[in-house]
């Protein structure tokens, strides 16, 4: 099995359970950590889709594919590291007001 579908798969049963329990949730500062998780596990599960693509289009030499499906894993990639940081401070306390990843 190929490694990049097992992190999608997992990346995505986070965003779905992640998705649930902010729907369920009243909202609190731990309501806000899962959300910022959630979207992390969306970035990730979309980052890898793109890297797959990448990885697709230089095995057939499409220049273009390289070029548009590298551009959008690198956006992908840098929203990831944001959210990664914003979810970070959510669970540390770090983020004293009240920004959410739905808001």
């Amino acid at each position: 099995m190929n490694p990049l579908l097992v992190i999608v798969g997992v990346a995505l049963a986070a965003l779905v359970i992640g998705w649930l329990v902010v729907s369920f949730v009243p909202p609190s500062e731990k309501r806000i950590g899962i959300e910022w998780l959630s979207a992390l596990a969306l970035y990730v599960a979309l980052l890898t889709f793109f890297v797959h693509l990448v990885m697709r289009a230089r095995q057939e030499d499409s220049t273009a594919g390289m070029a548009i499906f590298g551009f959008l894993a690198v956006m992908f990639a840098a929203g990831s590291v944001v959210t990664l940081v914003k979810t970070i401070k959510a669970f540390s306390g770090g983020e004293k007001t009240h920004s959410s990843a739905t808001d």
